[in-house]
């Protein structure tokens, strides 16, 4: 596995606010680049998405993952990738 791009995240988690990093992993799967969002500070580090086709798609697992962690309020702040 690769790391193709740092992202920030902010959450709420048991009424605080936590802010931290994530990363975008990529690797190949079944022949195909795939991607996936892992945590990697704050009180979730470690959740992590399913595999998905693109960035987008990633982010919107791994916010379904903090979302079953009990997060609400999620916002990732992504840089552009051409």
């Amino acid at each position: 596995m690769n790391i193709s791009q740092q992202c920030g995240l902010s959450f709420r988690l048991d009424g605080q606010t936590h802010q931290g990093m994530l990363n975008i992993e990529t690797a190949e799967v079944t022949g195909k680049l795939r991607y996936r969002g892992v945590i990697e500070s704050v009180p979730l580090r470690g959740t992590f998405g399913g595999w998905a086709d693109n960035i987008t798609l990633a982010l919107d697992f791994l916010n379904l993952a903090m979302q079953a962690e009990g997060a609400d309020e999620i916002a990732f702040t992504c840089e552009q990738t051409k």
